[in-house]
């Protein structure tokens, strides 16, 4: 009797190997491209038999069309070497919410553990609109994860050339996770650069809808995902807004211990 699955990577891993391993399609496909390598390798054999026996005497001219054949074999062989790491990779292709996770720590999230799950680029522009750039996105972080929720905070690609228009720090810079970390108060495990073209919103959302205990901090609606994921919004409580009131940063529907006050 198959266990429940305790974090993301064993939810994920059960629905990847549910999914169908390929189509009529892709299978017919496979057996062209085996027949086609079949027919090419026998090919190669022919023509090095027949050309071997016309060219018994041409020693210079035989030697030079053998080495050709014998290099065009290799690069032959490299290719169909290539072909099967890519089967194999493509087979053992994970869920794009552990796939493109650089810091490696969304697969051991807990299924039963409270996540909050932060819109880094929204709440980040939130915050430089109100002239308090990072400050928001530090301290919701900072208090949340005093309550015990585990962070997971999203960002688009293009985070650190937004950083870099609005002078957080020089273009010089590598870009790297430290810099969001000394900006924004986050861990490193806490990170989540969602890939260039590809916006933040699939990535929090898909989270939302595979962590059970999990609720976003965005004041955007993602309307435009409203007929994907209506599990996740059919919820009153899957996200809360961010607003600042008096100088004091409030997460709507949810009380703090402690007022989050930005610094004068």
């Amino acid at each position: 009797m198959t266990s429940e699955p305790k974090t993301l990577g064993d939810k994920l891993a059960l629905i990847t190997a549910a999914r169908p391993k390929q189509t009529l399609l892709l299978a017919i496909f496979k057996v062209l491209i085996f027949l086609g390598n079949l027919g090419l390798f026998v090919a190669v054999c022919f023509l090095t038999l027949m050309l071997t026996n016309l060219l018994p005497s041409r020693e210079i001219e035989r030697d030079a069309i053998m080495t050709g054949l014998i290099l065009f074999g290799g690069v032959w062989v490299l290719f169909i070497l290539w072909q099967l790491a890519e089967r194999k990779r493509s087979t053992t292709t994970s869920h794009g919410l552990l796939k493109f996770d650089r810091q490696g720590f969304m697969r051991n999230l807990r299924l039963d553990a409270k996540t909050a799950i932060i819109d880094g680029s929204n709440i980040y522009h939130f915050g430089h609109e109100k002239k308090i750039d990072a400050q928001p996105l530090a301290m919701l972080a900072h208090a949340l994860r005093e309550e015990g929720y585990r962070i997971v905070c999203f960002f688009d690609a293009n985070i650190y050339f937004t950083l870099i228009e609005h002078g957080a720090f020089s273009a010089q810079n590598r870009h790297e996770v430290g810099l969001l970390i000394n900006i924004f108060g986050l861990r490193a495990d806490e990170i989540y650069i969602v890939p260039s073209g590809v916006q933040a919103d699939f990535f929090i959302l898909e989270s939302l809808h595979q962590l059970p205990i999990s609720f976003a901090v965005t004041n955007d609606l993602y309307r435009d995902y409203a007929q994907k994921y209506p599990d996740v919004m059919q919820s009153k409580h899957w996200r809360k807004s961010v607003a600042l009131t008096n100088n004091e940063v409030k997460l709507r529907q949810h009380a703090f211990a402690q007022p989050l006050r930005v610094a004068d």
